[in-house]
């Protein structure tokens, strides 16, 4: 239950981290050196598949600290993932992309 409330936060982190880097407004003229005009603006909707009960887990613990199954948040505990991202809830759904990565538990607290 832990790791799944991470992995979603990390993801959600991610996505606010890409959008805010865009550095302006909605509408608002972007006069950067190659003169794009305004900013076109996109939605993205996808389902992020956590899966740590399956047969095949798409997140591996790769390494741990000595005090991580002890820590109530995992603390120093490291997972590489390659986790399906579908066009709907159901793992059936019309796969689109795939989150692939490395993601670790680093909060003491």
């Amino acid at each position: 239950m832990r790791g799944n409330t991470l992995a979603i936060g990390l993801a959600s982190l991610l996505l606010l981290a890409t959008l805010e880097a865009q550095g302006f407004e909605d509408g608002e003229d972007w006069k950067g050196p190659l003169r794009l005009g305004k900013k076109k603006v996109d939605y993205l909707h996808f389902y992020f598949h956590d899966m740590f009960d399956a047969k095949n887990p798409t997140p591996l613990i790769v390494a741990e600290a000595n005090i991580t199954q002890s820590s109530p948040t995992l603390f120093g505990m490291v997972r590489v993932m390659d986790q399906p991202l579908t066009e709907g809830p159901n793992l059936t759904s019309k796969m689109i992309g795939k989150a692939q990565g490395i993601f670790a538990s680093v909060s003491q607290t």
